[in-house]
């Protein structure tokens, strides 16, 4: 068959099989989700290096779209997406037919039933006319995707884009002002931030911790948005610390009665989802930052894209910020894989509905970690046997603040501590009666404290010669940490291969449920090698987890 005749069989099969098939077979050949909503590049069928003009609003009712239709004469690089209703169809393609030889980069794409950032940030420069019915909304949106916007002049959009420091303008009708216009944001949109004022974000002001505030430097680090156990405050304060060239804005998206840790802003939980705070978050993260480390897969554009960071990336690629990723336990962690590798396993507590959403999670996050080939980070070495890839970052504790100068082991009766913030995840149940068995012996004194505030954790802390942290998860956390800060002899269950992996002997007695009584028996009967395995943990926490050894892990992504 000739090239020709086989052209037109293939162009009449395209046209048989529905677009969105297509882009589901093509995406499951590559190996990715095929049936994930196409974005608007997708459904144009072109590829990442074409320049695309998206026009998202109503097409009947927008009296500036005729003139940028016909004004594609003069951008012979651009493809146009024309965002229509399933009513617009028949003026869509009156419209197109206007645009003489330009009509075959014009594309006719289905309005999906909710227009996201998402959907559209995969273009390159946003439209907008004279729609009076659409209001602002979709320069909202628009921004939120992270596009340059190119509008007809009109008052009402001057003045709302006026306030976000955006948009380039065009005289309606007019082919070459239209023309002029998207260079001119196409330009703007190639080009890296330049230093101004960072917006006013309409979210809570926070309480800065000390660490620099974000201002007009080389280096604009972002950090949100979860601020598990104010491990991105220390983290700030650390970066601050190591580097002088580094700005930090930490935002926190939490609700208001779990302020518990310094931010620079409180992002009410559920005005993540109001679109005026979409936009202004989106302004301050796209338009001011040039660093960004996510927390916890969580998204940081609110919730217009979705409840985690997949769908927010695009946007941030476009701004051309740098961005890494940090975990720090159940958002990815795989509870089967788990299940796998530890007889003691902790999810061998946890109901099977709790299984399956942490299982979802995990793949899903693993996943966009894998196909966003972002640097990886893990507070806890336990995680890199699911995420090989990634980079410990240790977590941080304050040493100072822990420090106790009360000797250990010197009573009769030591005192065991353990301190639950989650039971299962600790292997509380399964451990209690092998210390009550001891405490009944008059061996030891068993203290179980849950719920305290800090002050008084520290002090039940202080007061403790031994501490009995997780043993079914397969890493020291936290208490450990702080524990080992304060001197005293830590139990916890340690994965010997991910800390092989992470380069680390933690001075900490391995124990799981099962070998809880031999080993505490065994520090009692050798009380000398338990005090000096207490000291080792304050030197080793000291090298490790006062935060400097952390900030050298992020030196390379800061560069």
């Amino acid at each position: 068959m000739s090239p020709a005749p086989a052209r037109r069989v293939v162009s009449a099969v395209r046209r048989r099989v529905p677009r969105r098939l297509r882009i589901a077979l093509r995406r499951a050949a590559e190996g990715t989700r095929p049936f994930q909503t196409p974005s608007v590049r997708e459904l144009c069928e072109l590829p990442a290096g074409t320049p695309l003009l998206v026009h998202a609003g109503g097409v009947a009712g927008d009296r500036a779209l005729a003139g940028v239709v016909r004004a594609m004469a003069r951008l012979p690089e651009f493809h146009l997406a024309l965002v229509r209703g399933e009513a617009e169809r028949a003026a869509t393609e009156d419209l197109i037919r206007q645009a003489g030889k330009a009509r075959r980069r014009i594309h006719e794409v289905p309005r999906p039933s909710t227009m996201t950032a998402a959907f559209l940030a995969s273009a390159d420069v946003a439209v907008f006319g004279f729609e009076p019915d659409a209001g602002l909304a979709l320069l909202d949106t628009y921004l939120a995707a992270g596009l340059p916007v190119v509008a007809a002049d009109s008052r009402a959009a001057r003045e709302h884009l006026a306030r976000h420091r955006a948009g380039d303008f065009y005289a309606p009708g007019s082919l070459p002002s239209v023309a002029k216009a998207v260079e001119r944001a196409r330009q703007r949109g190639d080009a890296p931030p330049a230093p101004d004022e960072p917006p006013v974000a309409p979210i809570e002001a926070g309480t800065p911790g000390p660490w620099r505030a974000l201002g007009a430097g080389p280096v604009r680090l972002g950090l949100g948005t979860a601020n598990y156990a104010g491990q991105l405050s220390a983290l700030a304060v650390a970066i601050t610390a190591a580097r002088a060239d580094v700005g930090i804005e930490l935002v926190m998206a939490k609700p208001p009665a779990t302020y518990r840790y310094p931010a620079d802003r409180y992002l009410n939980h559920p005005g993540e989802h109001r679109l005026d705070v979409q936009t202004e978050q989106a302004l301050r993260v796209l338009g001011w930052y040039t660093h960004l480390i996510v927390d916890a897969f969580r998204p940081v554009l609110g919730r217009g894209n979705g409840d985690d960071i997949s769908a927010d990336l695009p946007a941030l690629r476009r701004a051309r910020l740098k961005v890494a990723l940090l975990a720090h336990g159940s958002e990815i962690r795989h509870p089967g894989a788990h299940l796998e590798r530890h007889a003691e396993s902790a999810f061998r507590d946890a109901d099977e509905e709790l299984r399956e959403r942490l299982t979802t999670v995990a793949e899903r996050n693993r996943r966009t970690a894998e196909e966003s080939g972002l640097p990886f980070f893990v507070t806890t070495p336990d995680l890199l046997d699911d995420v090989p890839f990634a980079s410990w970052a240790p977590l941080i504790v304050d040493v100072d603040g822990w420090a106790c100068d009360r000797p250990v082991l010197e009573r009769a009766r030591p005192v065991v501590l353990h301190a639950p913030s989650n039971r299962w995840t600790k292997g509380t149940d399964r451990l209690l009666p092998r210390l009550q068995e001891l405490h009944d012996q008059g061996r030891i004194e068993l203290r179980l404290v849950e719920g305290l505030p800090y002050s008084e954790m520290r002090r039940q802390v202080h007061d403790a010669d031994i501490i009995v942290d997780q043993l079914v998860m397969g890493s020291y956390c936290t208490f450990s940490c702080e524990g080992m800060a304060a001197g005293k002899v830590v139990v916890a269950y340690l994965s010997e291969s991910a800390h092989r992996a992470a380069g680390v002997q933690p001075p900490i007695a391995n124990a799981t449920p099962t070998t809880l009584v031999k080993t505490i028996e065994s520090l009692l009967d050798d009380r000398a090698r338990a005090v000096a395995l207490a000291a080792e943990g304050l030197r080793y926490v000291r090298e490790h987890h006062d935060g400097r050894r952390t900030a050298q892990v992020f030196d390379a992504f800061l560069r």
